[in-house]
C-alpha cells in the first residue's frame, strides 16, 4: 500500500513539472517556426532556361526563382550565384540579388496583373486597369537596368558599366589589387615587378585557373578565371 502512495506522489510530481516546462519549450519552437518561414508565394518557380522580363529589356538567367504573391501583383526575383542587378540613377551601382517587378496602371485607383508563360516570359494584364500597364523592375526604389555576369570574368570586363569605372582608378603603385561589383582584379603599372612578386592563380593548389589579362582605357588589368570556386589572384 505505501509502496503504490509512492508511485503515485513520484507520478504526480513528474507530471506537474513536465506541464511547468511545456509552454517554454512550445514558445521556442514557435519563435524558430516564424524565422526560419518564407515569403509569401501564391505560386514559386526556379527558371530552367533564360527568361525575358517584360518589355524591361532585362534577361534572366538560368536558375533564377520567381515568386508570384497573392493576386499575381508582383513577381519577386532572386537571382543565382554569379549575378546581381545593376541600377543607373545617374551613376552605375549594384544591386542584392533581389528585385521585384511589377505592374504600373496609368489610371489612378486600378491596377494590373503580372503574368508568366513558359518560353515567353513574363508582363502585363490589364485587370482592372482602364489606363495602360507599364511593367517595372525596381529595388528599394532603385530602377533595375540589367542583370551582369560576374563568372564569365571576360564577358564582366567588357561591361559599360565596369570599364567606366575602371577607367575612373587612379594607381601610382607597380600593382594594386581592385574590386568592382564584387569582382577582384590587379591593376598593373609595371608587369616586370608583379610577375617578380609571384603573380599567381589559386584554386586549392590545382591548375584550374588561368591568369588572364585586358586593358581597359589604357590600363592594363589582370585577372584569375576557369572552372573553380574561388579562382583569384594571389600576389
Amino acid at each position: 500500500m505505501k509502496k503504490s502512495i509512492c508511485a503515485c506522489i513520484v507520478g504526480l510530481i513528474v507530471f506537474m513539472a513536465c506541464n511547468k516546462k511545456g509552454p517554454d519549450a512550445a514558445a521556442k519552437v514557435g519563435e524558430a517556426t516564424i524565422k526560419v518561414a518564407p515569403p509569401e508565394c501564391e505560386k514559386e518557380i526556379i527558371t530552367e532556361q533564360p527568361v525575358k522580363a517584360g518589355e524591361t529589356g532585362i534577361v534572366l538567367p538560368v536558375g533564377t526563382k520567381l515568386c508570384f504573391t497573392p493576386g499575381s501583383l508582383e513577381i519577386r526575383v532572386t537571382l543565382p550565384p554569379g549575378y546581381t542587378f545593376i541600377t543607373k540613377g545617374g551613376t552605375e551601382k549594384p544591386l542584392p540579388v533581389y528585385g521585384t517587378y511589377t505592374c504600373i496602371c496609368s489610371q489612378m485607383g486600378s491596377h494590373c496583373q503580372v503574368f508568366y508563360a513558359e518560353g515567353l516570359g513574363f508582363g502585363c494584364l490589364q485587370s482592372s486597369c482602364t489606363g495602360s500597364c507599364t511593367g517595372k523592375f525596381t529595388y528599394a526604389g532603385y530602377t533595375v537596368d540589367r542583370v551582369v555576369s560576374s563568372t564569365d570574368k571576360e564577358t564582366f570586363f567588357n561591361y559599360p558599366e565596369v570599364q567606366k569605372e575602371i577607367a575612373s582608378m587612379h594607381s601610382d603603385e607597380p600593382y594594386s589589387k581592385h574590386t568592382v561589383y564584387g569582382v577582384s582584379f590587379f591593376l598593373v603599372n609595371d608587369v616586370a615587378r608583379f610577375m617578380e612578386a609571384g603573380a599567381k592563380c589559386d584554386c586549392e593548389g590545382t591548375q584550374a585557373c588561368t591568369l588572364k589579362t585586358i586593358t581597359i582605357s589604357g590600363k592594363k588589368i589582370y585577372f584569375c578565371e576557369g572552372p573553380c570556386n574561388g579562382c583569384e589572384l594571389t600576389v
